[in-house]
């Protein structure tokens, strides 16, 4: 018993941050397409990716606080309640993909995507996180009891 709630607190934060890393990969694939037929010299191109690795580290220490509170509540919840479904992991991961965009001020310049590209990027989350750790979720399971042996 031990051993299972060992593995679940083990499982449970690797698969979040398997899931942020998924975001962030399906966050950097829709950034590319912005570019279009761009021809780009060598130097530049390794400029953009320091840029855009310098933006990934800023951008998630900056949004940590507002996606990983409900994320980890969330976690936490589908952990109690051993929820194994991957549409409860995906809307979730969504909804928390939405909250810090949805915080922003309206006035805000910037690289800001649309709605539905945050909200894939939440749902990759979401659904790596279930493939990760959410497809066994639950502490701890009973054992089935054995059937009572007829006397004969």
């Amino acid at each position: 018993m031990l051993a299972q709630i060992a593995m679940r607190l083990l499982l449970a934060p690797v698969g979040f941050v398997c899931g942020l890393l998924a975001g962030f990969a399906t966050l950097a694939a829709i950034s590319t397409s912005a570019f279009g037929d761009v021809s780009l010299f060598p130097d530049e191109v390794a400029l953009l990716g320091m840029e855009f690795a310098v933006g990934v580290w800023t951008t998630a220490f900056l949004f940590a606080p507002l996606v990983g509170a409900p994320a980890m509540v969330a976690v936490v919840i589908g952990e109690m309640f051993a929820i194994r479904s991957w549409t409860y992991y995906a809307v979730v991961g969504a909804l928390t993909a939405a909250l810090p965009w949805a915080l922003l001020p309206s006035g805000v310049d910037g690289p800001l995507f649309q709605p539905v590209q945050v909200l894939a990027c939440g749902f990759v989350g979401g659904l790596v996180h279930w493939l990760v750790a959410g497809r066994s979720a639950g502490v701890i399971e009973p054992e089935p009891a054995s059937p009572p042996s007829s006397p004969r």
